[in-house]
């Protein structure tokens, strides 16, 4: 074979980048990638993977750019904000790629993943509150919009059941700990606004369907005004403030939904449960974390998973649950995206009094009905929310480059 034919024969040719960092706690990004990876392949694109935990991955980017690349895509902002040369310049604006970073968590935890302002980026949100944050306190000439996340999960059902149980596969802070870390480490004005909030959400958490947790932290800001914690005064604050709430809130929720479930069998899986375990029921069980990679098993419990989403929308364990054919419970609240949620009532909750334990009831005395409610909601959401169409919504977007 002449040269020119051994260079057509491994020619790659135009692709889709991927930026994984595998270094993540129980490393999930791995995971997303591997299979978003076949489903951009399903669509058409051929695709490279590149490590960003690796020093040099903007050298390799660089080398694949002269055959051409459609888009990168990058999870939570990672990779964003890397700057290039004497002048700083952006490192997407420097080899004219365009990076769709999409975020599943709040902009207030690293607000860096969040900064970049190109023509180059596009900052695509899982939540409506988060691209709302987003836009109100990131300037940029292109706003942050919303994007529905597909059915990702792709691997080999199991056939099998793993259990009589419920699971809760979830990393918390205990909020004690938290509280006392807050008295020990700030300033006593800081402490009281941090309790003050907290004692407010978690109020406001019992007795509403659902709590946009930073709106009510700006109504607080606003009607005590916390001057010091406006953004205009000190944004590092206000990003730190709205960040140490969420997270709070998220253990809560957490620890709620465990405590509530005293007369029902669980598993739990994932750090920060000492406190809890203490005194805890004889049916509950306390395990390890999982990685992602190895934790397929979770989903085959008889009663299925009980997932606490940190936001309104549907998270990736509760999605995981559905690719695998499992029951779930899940503290999502999806009426914007189906008006039609009332008819799946059976698989989500809110944290009012005694509806957890009611839905676990449920699904604990007729578990194969629990499992058919989930199958027919999962195959609803594929339907609604179909991979073509994520995939069109990016193409879209990288072409509208030139426009801009």
């Amino acid at each position: 074979m002449v040269a020119s034919q051994k260079g057509a024969a491994i020619r790659q040719g135009m692709r889709v980048v991927i930026l994984n960092w595998g270094r993540g706690e129980n490393d999930p990004f791995s995971v997303f990638n591997a299979t978003i990876r076949e489903h951009f392949r399903a669509c058409g694109k051929n695709v490279e993977v590149i490590e960003t935990a690796s020093d040099d991955w903007p050298r390799r980017l660089a080398e694949l750019v002269p055959e051409g690349i459609e888009f990168a895509f990058t999870w939570q902002g990672l990779g964003s904000h890397v700057k290039v040369g004497d002048k700083g310049t952006s490192l997407w604006e420097h080899l004219t790629v365009p990076l769709m970073c999409v975020h599943g968590d709040h902009p207030s935890h690293m607000p860096l993943n969040h900064l970049l302002e190109s023509r180059y980026c596009f900052h695509l949100y899982t939540n409506a509150d988060s691209a709302r944050y987003s836009n109100r306190h990131f300037r940029r000439a292109r706003g942050a919009s919303i994007i529905d996340i597909p059915q990702l999960h792709r691997e080999p059902s199991l056939e099998r059941t793993a259990g009589d149980y419920f699971v809760v596969a979830k990393n918390i802070a205990d909020p004690i700990d938290t509280e006392r870390l807050w008295k020990d480490k700030v300033d006593e004005r800081t402490f009281d606004a941090y309790m003050m909030a907290a004692e407010a959400l978690r109020g406001r958490i019992a007795r509403e369907p659902y709590v946009e947790i930073h709106d009510v932290l700006d109504d607080l800001i606003a009607e005590r005004d916390l001057d010091w914690l406006y953004p205009e005064a000190n944004i590092a604050a206000y990003h730190q403030y709205h960040s140490q709430l969420d997270h709070y809130l998220r253990s809560h929720k957490s620890v709620a939904a465990v405590t509530a479930l005293r007369e029902f069998p669980v598993r739990i899986y994932g750090r920060g449960w000492e406190r809890v375990a203490q005194s805890a029921s004889a049916l509950h069980a306390f395990e390890p974390g999982r990685n992602m990679a190895d934790s397929q098993d979770l989903y085959y419990s008889r009663f299925g998973l009980i997932d606490i989403s940190p936001s309104k929308g549907l998270h990736d364990r509760a999605r995981r649950a559905m690719a695998n054919g499992a029951g779930f419970l899940s503290s999502a609240n999806l009426e914007d995206s189906f008006p039609d949620i009332g008819r799946f009532d059976r698989l989500f909750f809110s944290f009012g009094t005694h509806e957890l334990p009611e839905k676990c009831a449920t699904a604990l005395g007729d578990p194969d009905g629990h499992r058919e409610v989930a199958r027919q909601f999962a195959n609803l959401y594929h339907s609604r929310f179909h991979f073509k169409d994520f995939v069109n919504r990016l193409d879209f977007l990288a072409k509208s480059v030139g426009e801009f």
